[in-house]
């Protein structure tokens, strides 16, 4: 026999080897998004992969088609390229001298299958696979044809096999189920984005968008709330000079109704609404309220989100452990969790900046995770959790302006009061050394 031709056939089964296994992770990764519009373009190849993605039997099929046709060329491989290669190196160790013929032959079959395990793993596996991840979508589309042949040929023989695997999973008491969904977890997620940031598919401002979406179904109404002291009311029964007053003041949307106290809050009132009060030149009554719901401090992003639903409000009153006001959640408070701060009126911003020495001023609202990510370090406190509640906590008393606390070698002075809370706080530098993963 010519020695080209089981050279052929040698590298005839990694490629095979390598088809198959690109033929698996293809279907895997590939992007549905992205071959549904393809299919919906008239694309042939497309449609047969949204066909196969479709259908949780025929996917199953697709991918034991795949295993076995790996399984098969790896026999083959090792089956008929390891004699031969063995016998090639055998007569080559001969010729130089080896004094037995048997040591000859032990040392080219153990070179053999060193040899041919090499070239297995790489070009039948490695390489392959992390093309198929890196191009998944072209991938599949030229490979499903190919495959749907494979399925064919080998359809009785993938049928037995599944049929055998589904017995034994019984006997072990283990259902199988098909499912034509492929779910990730918050934590693969947000993996996902990461290594879409790193490779740069996604760019950094919709990379921490999409982090703080996954991240803010953990987040409770506290964490979120605008707090009690920054609340603006309107008391019921509030005369026109009083709304007049209220809405020039302020630059709100929506503005919650109260009864003697923000701890008998009695419902909402939008701005339409005043307006419409205004030009009728009455004062604010009962019948005016739009419905509110309520929410404890402890309730989490869906709570409050399907609280709102419920409502059919924009807004929703978080209180405490003895049924006073502890603050207020709005629509835009959650969106802003999300993109950042959102400016209703010019001026009216509330974001961090600095001054010509350096010093970073922040609002006593903001959260210590995001003090944190300005100075590039990680910010956090058991009790509390804004800037206003660490300084208030480390200075126990009623603050003042002037006042300064220490905190993580971080000097943060009161610049601004609002009532008897911290409006504004002032960060000196030197700030602490960034953290490892922080650049």
């Amino acid at each position: 026999m010519e020695w080209w031709i089981p050279v052929m056939i040698i590298i005839l089964l990694i490629l095979l080897n390598g088809i198959f296994v690109a033929a698996e992770f293809a279907i895997i990764g590939v992007p549905r998004a992205a071959i549904e519009r393809r299919a919906v373009a008239g694309e042939p190849s497309a449609a047969l992969v949204q066909a196969i993605l479709r259908n949780p039997l025929q996917q199953d099929r697709y991918i034991a088609t795949a295993q076995l046709g790996i399984t098969l060329a790896s026999l083959g491989l090792g089956m008929y390229g390891e004699p031969i290669l063995a016998h090639w190196l055998a007569e080559g160790l001969a010729e130089l001298g080896t004094s037995r013929w048997i040591a000859a032959h032990t040392v080219a079959s153990v070179l053999a299958i060193g040899i041919l395990t090499y070239f297995h793993i790489v070009l039948g596996e490695m390489v392959p696979k992390s093309l198929a991840l890196m191009h998944a979508e072209g991938t599949a589309l030229w490979i499903t044809r190919p495959m749907r042949w494979a399925k064919f040929a080998t359809y009785p023989l993938v049928i037995t096999l599944n049929s055998l695997g589904t017995a034994i999973l019984r006997a072990m008491g283990i259902e199988r189920r098909l499912t034509s969904g492929h779910y990730h977890t918050a934590e693969e997620l947000q993996l996902i984005v990461e290594e879409s940031e790193e490779s740069g598919v996604l760019n950094p401002e919709a990379g921490q968008m999409l982090r703080e979406l996954l991240e803010l179904r953990d987040r409770t109404a506290e964490e979120v709330m605008v707090p009690r002291v920054h609340i603006t009311g309107i008391p019921l029964g509030a005369s026109p000079e009083e709304l007049t007053a209220t809405i020039t003041t302020t630059h709100h949307t929506r503005y919650p109704v109260f009864e003697g106290t923000l701890d008998q809050i009695v419902g909402l009132i939008h701005i339409k609404d005043v307006l419409r009060l205004l030009v009728a030149n009455r004062s604010l009554q009962q019948e005016d309220l739009r419905p509110l719901s309520f929410v404890p401090e402890t309730a989490l992003v869906d709570t409050v989100l399907a609280a709102m639903r419920r409502g059919h409000t924009h807004m929703v009153v978080v209180i405490d452990e003895y049924g006073g006001t502890s603050g207020i959640v709005s629509i835009e408070d959650l969106c802003e969790e999300v993109v950042g701060e959102i400016e209703e009126e010019p001026g009216t911003s509330v974001a961090a900046f600095v001054d010509a020495q350096g010093s970073l001023h922040v609002p006593g609202i903001w959260r210590l995770d995001e003090v944190g990510e300005q100075l590039g370090v990680e910010l956090s406190h058991e009790e509390v959790d804004t800037l206003g509640g660490l300084v208030l906590h480390l200075l126990g008393r009623e603050p003042a302006v002037g006042d300064t606390v220490i905190y993580e070698d971080i000097h943060i002075t009161v610049t601004a009061l609002e009532g008897h809370g911290i409006k504004w706080c002032v960060l000196a530098p030197p700030y602490p050394e960034r953290t490892p993963d922080d650049s």
